[in-house]
């Protein structure tokens, strides 16, 4: 029994790794825009193509995958520049670009549905070759779960470097606490939230490039991981970063080591693995106001 739960592992710290990236970058977007970006499923998609892609030609995994954020990068910023930027300065409320970030979604993702029919990318396996380091219980930990682990800590040693100690990252609480202060303060405030855009893009990218390595992906994978995404934000109550990080972790724990305790305990199928999210969105905003948390870095 000990071996079985310890076979759990790997794969849920892999999913709490790729979820937790994902989210903190909803989060830091959140916390400048005020958007919940329902569109960043599509970033993450592309970051699975691209790094499919790149890996099937033979490009390193590492260069493929920062190259798969910058393309989700890239991405991010055209949607907020032809679209968000324009509702806003026209006076659009956020439930109004809310709503447009969902018309995003589908738009950019049915678009690039009938792209990947036509060039036959339903469906693509990566070239990426996974190689055991070690095994825990009958599972092994590979070196894409290094990979994964070591792109999530250096990306939270960035990330808090960035808020903390560098200008954009004073501009970014600054805006985040008041923004018409921050604008008559003379911040630039736009060109602040491109960069957190283009920073938004480039962490969904990179979880996507990491998702694509994992398993076979499709134009819907970025879609199917959002639900998970958007729970390790709220935990996070969209605005803590530890909080956000934690929130990726129980997510991915829940959903592999809890459903197996679960099922090993009650029967219960692991059908049931997408109530994990809802049942973690459910407890957070019904005690979120009753239980308050120290938060270390937040915007």
């Amino acid at each position: 029994m000990i071996e079985e739960a310890l076979g759990q592992l790997p794969t849920s710290l892999l999913a709490s790794a790729l979820y937790a990236m994902a989210a903190v970058g909803l989060t830091m977007n959140y916390s400048v825009t005020r958007l919940a970006d329902f569109a960043i499923g599509e970033y993450i998609t592309f970051g699975c193509y691209v790094a499919a892609l790149l890996t099937l030609s033979q490009l390193d995994p590492v260069t493929s995958m920062v190259l798969a954020g910058a393309t989700g990068a890239l991405i991010a910023l055209s949607v907020d520049e032809l679209a968000y930027k324009r509702l806003e300065r026209r006076g659009a409320t956020l439930l109004q670009v809310f709503i447009a970030s969902v018309g995003a979604s589908f738009t950019i993702r049915y678009l690039f549905s009938i792209y990947a029919d036509i060039e036959d990318l339903l469906f693509l396996t990566s070239g990426f070759s996974s190689q055991p380091v070690v095994f825990l219980g009958t599972r092994p930990l590979t070196n894409l779960h290094v990979l994964a682990l070591i792109t999530l800590t250096v990306t939270v040693v960035g990330l808090t470097y960035l808020i903390l100690r560098t200008k954009v990252g004073k501009a970014m609480r600054a805006i985040a606490s008041n923004r018409d202060l921050a604008m008559v303060s003379g911040i630039p405030v736009w060109r602040i939230r491109s960069i957190t855009r283009l920073l938004t893009g480039f962490l969904a990218g990179v979880s996507g490039a990491l998702w694509a390595y994992y398993t076979s992906i499709n134009p819907e994978s970025g879609w199917r991981m959002l639900l998970w995404v958007f729970s390790s934000a709220i935990i996070g109550n969209f605005t803590s970063f530890p909080l956000t990080l934690l929130g990726g972790f129980v997510i991915g724990s829940a959903e592999n080591l809890g459903m197996w305790a679960l099922n090993r305990a009650f029967g219960l199928e692991t059908a049931y693995k997408p109530l994990i999210p809802y049942i973690a969105i459910a407890a957070v905003l019904l005690y979120r106001n009753r239980y308050r948390f120290t938060r270390l870095v937040e915007l």
